[in-house]
């Protein structure tokens, strides 16, 4: 028995290493996609449970529902810079009963904003998928996602915030609020609450402002202009609004009424076959309304594109806002600009033909400080047009943009860099606005007198040598739009094709006066939630240009206002101010825009259709530019000076860039004459020095009014002037014997160096001394014998006929140039030669190149003369 234990332990022995040796099967894995799947639906039911979590605490922390909420608005509420409120801006509301809501009013809210509300529950899940296919199918704002209860509850109750918290919490509230209201009483909230445009809040206001009736009595075209404006209410605004804006809303939701069959197919048509300025029909404003409307206006537009909110979280949310307006200087503005306190030509503005349009900013910040927009609307007015912020082209104020400021800010110009006045070449001719050409000058000069054929070079200059984005890009940093051919900026941008509104024209002009630092023009300094949360202004300061070319650009506009050759007509201020007038063809457009360091201040005038040629011809920019930078000043004490960079260095009246060589300030020395040369009538004792001039080069250098000195110096050493003259010869006479020696100097003036002279040219002539006769002894005998020796009396008289013979041949010569001396007296009536000179021409140049011809002819004519 042990051995069979043995034995059959040593076999079992034996067997286990045998399975020892052999692979062992491998227990099979389970696929990946079942281990992804699983993982995938763990983490669902883990978030699905920390939503629901979620869920549960935006619900427990929802605020209750409260009736006095539900039916009060939250305006926005503007403030001063000093701040104070500024009244009548979106204060006006008056509420209305659902029962005095016309049912087609009813009707055209609900198609357009939701179609489902008496059918809904609070909350439409169709149409939170409907409204993505129908905002792709129809347009965006065909139809919204939240429901008329949703967005009731997000004005009363809820931040503007877009977290989910905020979502849930509106949707829980939204379905409360449907548990303890009817439709009706939610409908009727909803359209007392929402804003609608011009400050007035609820459809009641609304109404009566658009339609100057009660919303009971509005028809379907009227419903459908306010109900479509809650989405988009600055934009769709039928009266400060664009209207084709106006009637696209006004489409929608038409279309919206047919779908639901609230209106026929034939009605549809027939709406809109009425132009909106033919269904509305305005209430007269208050004073504190029109001056305030533009404001609010632009603190809608401020409030979504710089701040990014939307509509739902500008509107009845309390929103605060903090401007920059100087509410004293804005209204004191329009008061007096509207009732014609303001000392202008003519005594009054005549506002029957003209409009105007002011903004004043703060140099500084780009702050607005005031607007004023032409006259107050008036009951019946169609539309309302904020002229202050209304693009019209700009003219002359656009040199500083387009021509010379591109010229500083890539070549480096001087103010004295030499520019051509001249007719131009090529397709765009435009004339000055003075009658003639003034030839070669600075940019300062230019400028200053606002020449139109050396802005015009100047622009294509810069273009032509950097490429037009030279141009593009330093006009789009001061905000000012170019105008276009195609993808070519137009060569009239130059003088003033562009558009640009006062707001621009003052933020691009106020960048000069802070050594190129442009800020984009802004009404809002601060906005503060009802939570007592707030955002500070998001717009900053950027660099346009180098600050050598704003001070030089600031440097040379001084002079426009009080300069000896400025256009500036009221006179110069007793600070430093800088600014350029603006004109547009046929004085359509008329521009005044300047500058402290403190205010810029931009002023427009333009005619109204049919007005009069001569309605714009007085300065009224001007004088209204005077009259709000006197105020401004005065308000708030005297600005500082200008201060010049150190970038930027001087040479006499001139600027230039530090580290270039000023070419132009530094032009070439006054070529001199040459080729002089003397014609002299010994006999006749009259002749004349020539020369030749090169009137061109000296012109191409610069250079005018080219005139010559010549100096006489005799053999004796004394010296005179001959004479002055812009003709290339003078006479000359009685010269004595000996050598003469001629000098001929060229004068010219130059605008950066003043009065320049030339090297001399020099030119000789020799007049050799007479012989004398020799006297001889006297000899007695001879006298004693004179009478008995005829022959020696002859041979006397011969010697003296000889010498009256050598005498007489002289004489004889000169005789046989006679026919010759027509052409020399012509030379000498030259002296005395008639009105061709540049003098008296107007054109130096022009006419002493004129000169240099004739006088050549005479020159030749002379020096025939001698030759036969």
């Amino acid at each position: 028995m042990e051995r069979s234990r043995v034995a059959r332990r040593q076999d079992s022995t034996t067997n286990k290493r045998k399975k020892t040796g052999k692979q062992p099967k491998t227990k099979s894995k389970k696929p990946m996609w079942k281990r992804i799947f699983l993982l995938g639906f763990m983490l669902f039911i883990a978030a699905v449970i920390a939503f629901g979590a979620y869920t549960v605490y935006a619900i427990a922390t929802a605020p209750e529902l409260d009736e006095e909420k539900l039916v009060d608005t939250y305006p926005i509420q503007l403030i001063s810079a000093e701040g104070e409120p500024l009244e009548g801006a979106g204060q006006i509301r008056e509420y209305v009963s659902i029962d005095d809501i016309s049912e087609v009013m009813q009707q055209a809210v609900v198609s357009i904003e939701d179609r489902r509300f008496y059918e809904h529950n609070g909350i439409d899940l169709r149409r939170i998928g409907g409204a993505v296919v129908a905002n792709l199918t129809d347009g965006f704002g065909a139809e919204g996602g939240s429901t008329i209860t949703q967005q009731l509850v997000k004005q009363s109750f809820l931040s503007t915030d877009k977290k989910l918290k905020r979502k849930l919490q509106e949707q829980w509230l939204a379905l409360k609020l449907e548990r303890e209201y009817t439709k009706e009483q939610i409908l009727e909230m909803y359209l007392n609450k929402n804003y609608y445009g011009s400050g007035g809040y609820g459809v009641q206001t609304a109404s009566k402002r658009y339609f100057n009736k009660p919303v009971s009595e509005v028809n379907y075209q009227e419903a459908a202009i306010l109900a479509g404006l809650p989405q988009r209410p600055s934009a769709y605004d039928p009266i400060n609004g664009d209207q084709e804006l106006t009637r696209y809303r006004q489409e929608q939701v038409l279309s919206a009424m047919k779908r639901d069959g609230h209106i026929s197919e034939e009605q549809y048509n027939e709406a809109l076959d009425v132009a909106i300025a033919d269904v509305i029909s305005p209430g007269e404003e208050t004073e504190e309304e029109a001056f305030t409307r533009a404001i609010y206006s632009r603190v809608q537009a401020e409030l979504e594109e710089d701040y990014g909110l939307e509509q739902s979280d500008i509107y009845g949310t309390g929103l605060k806002v903090y401007t920059s307006i100087n509410k004293e200087l804005h209204t004191k503005f329009n008061s007096d600009i509207k009732s014609d306190n303001v000392n202008i030509p003519g005594g009054s503005f005549p506002a029957d033909e003209l409009r105007m349009g002011a903004t004043v900013l703060n140099t500084k910040t780009g702050e607005i400080v005031a607007i004023i927009d032409s006259q107050q609307a008036k009951q019946g007015d169609k539309s309302y047009r904020d002229y202050s912020n209304e693009k019209r082209q700009i003219g002359s104020t656009a040199k500083p943009i387009f021509d010379y400021g591109p010229g500083i800010e890539n070549g480096q110009w001087s103010t004295g860099k030499i520019l051509l006045d001249a007719p131009l070449e090529g397709s765009y001719k435009p004339n000055n606005y003075y009658q003639e050409y003034r030839g070669q000058n600075t940019m300062r000069y230019f400028l200053t007198i606002s020449g139109n054929t050396p802005a015009v070079r100047a622009f294509q200059e810069v273009r032509d040598e950097f490429g037009q984005g030279a141009i593009e890009s330093f006009a789009k940093n001061l905000g000012v739009e170019p105008m276009y051919a195609g993808e070519e900026v137009l060569e009239a941008n130059a003088l003033g094709a562009a558009e640009a509104s006062t707001t621009q024209m003052a933020a691009a002009y106020a960048a000069f006066g802070t050594n190129g630092m442009y800020t984009k023009p802004h009404l809002i300094q601060k906005i503060e939630f009802n939570d007592g949360s707030s955002i500070n202004s998001p717009i900053k300061a950027k660099q346009a240009m180098e600050d050598y070319t704003a001070y030089m650009l600031t440097d040379m506009l001084r002079d426009v206002v009080s300069g000896a050759n400025g256009t500036y007509e009221p006179g110069a201020f007793p600070w430093d101010v800088a600014g350029k007038t603006g004109t547009t063809n046929d004085e359509q457009d008329k521009w005044f825009t300047g500058y402290t360091t403190d205010y810029s201040i931009s002023v427009w005038t333009g005619k109204v259709s049919g007005a009069s040629e001569t309605a714009n011809k007085p300065n009224y920019a001007q004088y209204y530019f005077e009259y709000m930078m006197q105020q401004v000043t005065n308000a708030t004490g005297q600005p500082d000076r200008f201060q010049r960079p150190d970038s930027v260095l001087s040479l006499g009246n001139e600027l230039y860039v530090k580290g270039t060589k000023p070419k132009d300030l530094q032009p070439e020395k006054l070529v001199a004459p040459t080729g002089a040369s003397v014609n002299y009538d010994e006999e006749a004792q009259t002749g004349s020095v020539s020369w030749s001039y090169d009137f061109d080069g000296a012109q191409a250098d610069g250079y005018t009014d080219v005139t010559f000195t010549v100096t006489q110096k005799s053999a004796d050493g004394s010296e005179q002037v001959v004479g002055t003259t812009g003709k290339t010869s003078v006479n000359i006479a009685n010269l004595a014997e000996g050598d003469t020696t001629f000098t001929i100097v060229a004068n010219a003036t130059n605008p950066l160096t003043g009065e320049q002279q030339s090297a001399p040219a020099q030119a000789s002539y020799s007049i050799e001394p007479k012989e004398e006769p020799k006297e001889e002894e006297e000899n007695p005998s001879d006298e004693e014998n004179s009478e008995d020796e005829p022959s020696d009396e002859n041979n006397g008289n011969g010697n003296e006929n000889g010498n009256g013979n050598g005498d007489g041949n002289g004489e004889d010569t000169t005789g046989e140039q006679t026919p010759d001396e027509p052409a020399t007296d012509e030379g000498s009536g030259e002296g005395t030669d008639e009105p061709t000179d540049g003098d008296d021409s107007g054109t130096p140049l022009e006419g002493q190149s004129n000169g240099e011809s004739s006088d050549t002819n005479r020159g030749n004519g002379n020096s025939n003369n001698g030759n036969n």
